[in-house]
């Protein structure tokens, strides 16, 4: 790997813990002042940037992509933490005597959950729903069906390719704005837009579009990684935030926000600067890099605290969730993600040896 190379992944994991941090603050009890879900829409925008990368880099090299490469990756990825923590959760939802249901786990492992949310509702009445966390992995798998076929067809010619995502941003742009305007927020089912992929995939387009403009056309990537796009950005996203209206909320924001990481991210990943380095710093590499068992654990965390916690103050109660949370993150990325991905790795290669 190159200093330029280890430089941008520095970057991007130092991105992914500002993403975590905003989640779990806003879990733990401070969600009126810091806006969890702006955490998740960052999660997704460097998803779809970080695996559009991967894909135009083998293209370039192979004018391929290995699809069971690609899906194996993932399995490898994704598939054993999210294994022991659904066991945990279920084991410690029966010790306290909440009841859980197989529709349930059915819905997290083929990825319906965010559906299953929506309209049914995951068990936890002691320990609050830990499984419902598992929204947005459905989210990102359903995108990751459809996208590697997508990038086959149009890989090869970049601008058609640039037209086919920004006309996919502007279809769920407009899908929203009918079921909020047209149809009605009262008339849709609780987080309907919220969690739904029809309603949220273009997080993670946006992020594909960044991608495909940095590798394919330098020139617009430049003129992105500049103060300029970063300021406007800046402002754009904080927009998004001051607007409190809520069918503006469930409209135009996300897409407000989508623009606002476009413009914003290539100073904060790709260029030396202050708020770069702070992306840098060890601890937060480290958050960044453990944040995927972050996500999953601190949700079950907030909930065993919230049952054998209720009256401590906030503060203690932070800081025992903080504390837990990050030891069972550490152990699930240290024993079991770093585990199994290097077993992936192993036996994709044996595979296409």
């Amino acid at each position: 790997m190159s200093e330029h190379q280890h430089h941008r992944l520095q970057a991007l994991d130092g991105l992914r813990a500002l993403s975590i941090a905003l989640v779990f603050f806003s879990h733990a009890g401070f969600g009126n002042v810091v806006p969890g879900g702006l955490g998740v829409t960052i999660f997704f925008f460097i998803s779809g940037f970080i695996i559009t990368r991967l894909m135009l880099s083998e293209w370039d090299v192979k004018g391929k992509i290995g699809i069971r490469q690609f899906y194996g990756r993932r399995l490898f990825r994704l598939t054993p933490a999210l294994l022991v923590f659904v066991g945990v959760s279920l084991t410690l939802m029966s010790l306290v005597g909440d009841v859980w249901k197989g529709t349930e786990l059915a819905s997290v492992f083929f990825y319906f959950a965010n559906y299953y949310g929506i309209y049914s509702s995951f068990s936890g009445e002691l320990i609050k729903q830990p499984l419902a966390i598992t929204w947005s992995l459905a989210v990102e798998e359903h995108f990751y069906f459809v996208f590697p076929f997508l990038f086959m067809l149009f890989a090869g010619v970049p601008r058609r390719f640039l037209m086919v995502l920004v006309s996919g941003l502007l279809l769920i742009l407009f899908w929203r704005i009918y079921l909020v305007y047209g149809t009605g927020l009262a008339q849709l089912p609780h987080y309907r837009i919220y969690t739904a992929t029809d309603t949220r995939a273009d997080s993670i387009l946006y992020g594909v579009c960044l991608s495909v403009i940095m590798s394919r056309n330098t020139t617009l990537f430049e003129h992105l990684n500049g103060w300029r796009a970063f300021t406007a950005g800046a402002c754009i996203m904080l927009l998004s935030l001051a607007i409190r209206n809520e069918e503006f909320r469930e409209s135009l924001r996300y897409s407000l926000q989508g623009i606002a990481l476009f413009l914003m991210f290539p100073r904060l990943v790709f260029s030396k600067n202050h708020l770069n380095s702070f992306l840098q710093l060890p601890f937060v590499v480290y958050l960044g890099r453990i944040s995927y068992s972050l996500y999953l654990y601190h949700w079950l965390v907030i909930g065993l605290v919230a049952l054998y916690l209720p009256e401590t103050h906030i503060l203690i109660r932070l800081l025992v969730i903080t504390a837990c949370s990050l030891l069972l993150s550490h152990l699930s990325y240290r024993y079991i993600e770093q585990t199994f991905q290097a077993l992936g790795r192993r036996l994709l290669n044996l595979s296409k040896a």
